[in-house]
């Protein structure tokens, strides 16, 4: 026989203390379960909140790169304004201030959510045009130095209505142009160019500083250095002389970099063809679906017509030469023409506004020998039909500051310069110094024949001009009688450009 053992029977501590660890158990699980549910939830929303988050923050970058790409093909930089209703959605706007342009681009997340993004920039805005200190119509080429400024001592304004300009010189001044803009050595342009047509840079030693801005489809040539930045309505072929583009630039058409070296952007047609050779780009290129034409060279006046006229000059006395064969006499051709030319120096005797009409002379001449020098006490007026200011110089009297017009009239009414031949203005050693505000009109030539020494303070309006160096260049302006100011000036181009990225961060 076996004899069982009987287990002890839990007292009543024993079996409360159990139920005790059942219940933690039981909690603790509960509490793990939870957590493990809440840590689920939290992790499904973070992802969700990252997934919008980064839609967001990816269509606010595709508007900041949207607005920028926008600027470097239209060179419009401020209260821009773009909106992009479908994905990714995004609004950007700009604002201007202190050199600096501030792109605010807010992007929209496919599901909701939505992140706001600021990017800084660099930005310059450049004025060319306006008042025009030389104007002539038809082909222009500046062969020599011209040591030519304004007198407070801003960039001049040379204007060509029709017709093209060769650079062989330095010249201190914004270029405005209907037709083709070419240099061909020696030339430092240090200002702008605009022109309606193309550039053609044939010397890698030639610089234009500011920024060259041409409309025509056709071809563009740079072998040389530009400072600013370049917008072509055409292809542009750059040379193998490694200088630099300082800006941006945007054609119309294709791009052949052969070794230049661009410090801005590229921004040109998706459809053109990009050659980079051993070319570099600095800040990027940009092929977008289309670009923007650069806008054509700005609409001049038509050729001011002027046929004199003695009541245009109210309040002037007139003074009319005779000619008479061989006579030095007061009031005769000679007494201006012929040695000692004691007409010029009577001009510093007058002391009313005077007119004096030579236009029965073959000329009106100071190449004599006499070298005249006149002090101006009042306001004055040469006409003829041809001069020759060989020597002469005009200075103002104390206290003085006397207009001079020295006018070969245009004697049909057209819209054109209507050139009959020898009525040029042929300045060569001629000085109308600072003090005296001078203005040279002709319809032909204004001829600057470079004896080394000219000096001219006020403006020039001419056919055409022939330069041979030497020549101080005061701009002034001064105009004929009922002579609008848009006549000798152009509606000024404005031209922006937007610099490197300063900085980027979120907006709240």
């Amino acid at each position: 026989m076996t004899r069982s053992r009987r287990q002890p029977v839990p007292s009543a501590d024993e079996r409360g203390s159990t139920l005790v660890v059942v219940l933690i158990i039981m909690l603790v699980l509960s509490l793990g379960g939870l957590t493990a549910a809440t840590v689920v939830t939290n992790t499904t929303a973070s992802l969700v909140g990252s997934r919008l988050n980064a839609e967001a923050r990816a269509a606010a970058d595709a508007g900041l790169a949207d607005a920028v790409a926008h600027v470097r093909r239209t060179d419009v930089v401020c209260n821009l304004s773009l909106t992009n209703a479908t994905a990714p959605r995004y609004d950007v706007a700009s604002t201007c201030e202190g050199g600096r342009a501030t792109f605010v681009s807010t992007g929209y997340g496919v599901s909701g959510g939505a992140v706001t993004l600021s990017a800084v920039y660099d930005y310059s805005v450049e004025n060319i045009g306006g008042e025009g200190d030389m104007v002539f119509f038809g082909k222009t080429t500046f062969t020599d130095e011209v040591l030519a400024h304004t007198l407070d001592d801003e960039l001049l304004s040379i204007v060509i209505p029709t017709g093209d300009f060769t650079c062989q010189s330095v010249i201190p001044a914004n270029i405005v142009l209907s037709g083709s803009f070419a240099t061909k050595g020696g030339c430092d342009v240090q200002g702008s160019v605009v022109a309606g047509g193309t550039l053609d840079m044939s010397n890698g030693g030639d610089t234009i500083r500011g920024t060259v801005s041409v409309s025509g489809s056709g071809s563009n040539n740079i072998q040389g250095t530009i400072g600013g930045d370049l917008l072509a309505g055409g292809t542009v072929d750059f040379g193998w002389n490694a200088k630099t583009v300082g800006g941006d630039v945007v054609t119309a058409g294709s791009a052949y970099l052969g070794s230049q070296r661009l410090l801005g952007s590229l921004t040109l047609p998706l459809s053109a063809t990009l050659q980079m050779e051993s070319g570099s780009v600095a800040g990027g290129i940009n092929e977008p679906e289309s670009v923007t034409t650069p806008a054509a060279a700005p609409t001049f006046d038509p050729w001011f017509d002027y046929r004199y006229q003695q009541s245009d000059w109210q309040g002037f006395d007139v003074v009319t030469l005779t000619d008479v064969r061989g006579s030095t006499a007061v009031g005769t051709c000679g007494y201006f023409n012929a040695s000692p030319g004691t007409g010029w120096g009577s001009l510093g005797t007058l002391t009313t506004p005077t007119i004096v009409d030579a236009r029965a002379c073959s000329e009106l001449s100071s190449n004599n020998g006499s070298h005249p020098e006149v002090f101006l006490n009042t306001d004055l007026v040469l006409l003829a039909d041809d001069f020759d200011l060989t020597m002469l110089t005009v200075r103002a009297a104390g206290g003085a500051s006397p207009s001079v017009w020295v006018v070969v009239e245009d004697t049909l009414a057209d819209g054109k310069p209507t050139c009959v031949r020898g009525s040029d203005i042929l300045i060569n050693g001629t000085i109308m110094a600072t003090g005296v505000t001078a203005m040279a009109y002709t319809p032909c030539i204004i001829d600057v024949a470079g004896m080394g020494h000219d000096e001219w303070s006020g403006a020039f309006y001419g056919g055409s001009f022939d330069y041979g160096g030497g020549l101080s260049f005061y701009g002034d302006q001064i105009l004929l009688p009922n002579m609008p100011e848009s006549a000798t000036s152009v509606g000024a181009e404005t031209i922006e450009a937007l610099g490197t990225l300063v900085s980027q961060r979120d907006l709240r």
